[in-house]
């Protein structure tokens, strides 16, 4: 008997209305890959949104609904791969079903395994239902904390399911759906301060949480070396050159400055940079991004410029 073709199936995890059917909209929307062929939704438990017809004609989205575990079978799968012939398959998977029990045909291939939590529920379900939440996380690549706004637990949240895995990254998504796996008490600075100076070897932080997290860093003032990238007729181009994972790898984190000081570096120039964080239009990257604003600027002697190289 020929053996079949390897099938991905991609695991969602979590609670009734904790947001897994908007996150698998969401990725297939944001994926242009799934736009070109076919994907098959298998739902284990229905919430408040929808996978409306119109949606799924335009997405190339099957869907499939059962009521309980006993109906999720390797035949019944095998069967739905015999009638829509997809190319992945997504299982909404309901978190009160026995996980140890569940079986997948040998040839359906579990690529990744989510798990959704809701933070404003969070506290109170984990006391009463940590052998549940277990069974979610124990297997999950990531775990993502939603609608943490006003929450100031999460720490402890993360600190809770580190303790059932150490594989799993776990992340938090803000009010602007962005996701990160740093909360401010992680980073190397007060973001509870106005001023804030920081040496070189933290800027890498900086950039990746500003580039994620904007908006808490608009109304303060930032001090750091940089050097001087490029020059536009209204911005200078500053940052570092940072090893990603290893010296061959090495990539130039920058951002765009418009000068509002009468000093006028060079390409090259190794400066310390006083500015605040913005988001609005840049004509170079052409959409609107973030752009700092330069309020000091003190150009440095040259020799400064070998701690700025390999950060």
């Amino acid at each position: 008997m020929k053996k079949k073709k390897e099938l991905p199936v991609f695991l969602l995890n979590g609670f009734l209305e904790s947001g897994k059917t908007s996150l698998i909209k969401e990725i297939v929307e944001n994926n242009e890959q799934y736009h070109n062929d076919t994907t098959l939704i298998v739902v284990c438990e229905e919430g408040e949104v929808e996978y409306d017809e119109e949606w799924c004609q335009k997405f190339g989205v099957a869907v499939e609904y059962i009521d309980d575990q006993e109906q999720l079978t390797p035949e019944y799968l095998e069967k739905l791969d015999h009638d829509y012939a997809p190319d992945r398959i997504v299982v909404e998977y309901n978190a009160f079903f026995d996980w140890d029990a569940q079986e997948f045909p040998e040839y359906m291939v579990i690529y990744q395994q989510i798990t959704l939590i809701d933070a404003s529920k969070f506290n109170v379900m984990f006391n009463n239902m940590k052998q549940i939440f277990q069974s979610m996380v124990q297997y999950s690549a990531l775990v993502i904390f939603n609608r943490c706004g006003g929450i100031k637990e999460l720490g402890t949240y993360r600190r809770w399911i580190r303790g059932m895995t150490q594989q799993a990254q776990i992340a938090f998504e803000d009010q602007n759906g962005n996701l990160t796996t740093m909360l401010d008490e992680d980073l190397p600075y007060d973001l509870k301060k106005d001023e804030i100076y920081f040496e070189e070897d933290v800027y890498p932080t900086w950039y990746v949480d500003v580039f994620d997290n904007y908006q808490k860093y608009f109304n303060k003032t930032f001090k750091f070396k940089a050097f001087v990238r490029d020059k536009t007729k209204d911005t200078l181009v500053i940052g570092h050159d940072v090893m990603t994972c290893c010296s061959a790898d090495i990539q130039f984190l920058g951002y765009e400055v418009v000068n509002e000081t009468k000093v006028n570096p060079k390409v090259g120039d190794c400066i310390l940079l006083e500015c605040t964080v913005h988001r609005e239009f840049s004509k170079l990257a052409g959409e609107e991004v973030v752009i700092l604003h330069a309020k000091n600027i003190t150009i440095l002697p040259p020799e400064e410029m070998k701690t700025l190289s390999l950060q």
